[in-house]
């Protein structure tokens, strides 16, 4: 299964719709949202299963930052005639201040009655012992932050 990525690092809206239209298809799809600067970002996937025996693994991973607020919004779609499908949805976001805010909706519309689509969702802070930990192995606070948005990111 090929992974597709897309990073996202300015305000605003975006769509995606990522089509399973053929028969055996597979794919694993990955959006970083990177809302470290001040500002309103939004983002809407669709998962669309309109043929069989598909699968998918849909990832987002966001950091929000000070001033910043993030949408996620994410659906696994499966029409009727789409059976034996598999697909999993996944939004994982990190807040990086206080003010900043997110909101993750993960949602599924199964028509059919042969699948298998599930999806899960997070918004948390970092965890102050982690950074903690870093310290003591020598990292300033600035410098454990900063690994733990890397780790969390996978860059």
């Amino acid at each position: 299964m090929k992974t597709i990525s897309k990073k996202y690092n300015k305000p605003g809206k975006h769509e995606i719709t990522i089509p399973f239209d053929k028969e055996g298809q597979e794919k694993a799809w990955l959006g970083v949202v990177d809302a470290r600067a001040e500002g309103e970002y939004e983002l809407e996937i669709l998962a669309w299963h309109t043929a069989p025996s598909t699968g998918g693994r849909i990832t987002v991973r966001g950091v929000v930052g000070k001033g910043a607020s993030l949408t996620v919004r994410g659906m696994i779609k499966i029409e009727k005639q789409a059976q034996k499908i598999d697909d999993f949805l996944e939004i994982r976001i990190l807040l990086l201040d206080p003010s900043a805010r997110a909101t993750a909706e993960p949602k599924l519309e199964i028509e059919a009655d042969d699948v298998r689509a599930s999806h899960a969702a997070s918004v948390g802070k970092i965890d102050e012992t982690q950074i903690l930990y870093l310290a003591s192995r020598g990292l300033s606070e600035k410098q454990a932050r900063e690994e733990i948005v890397k780790g969390f990111l996978g860059v």
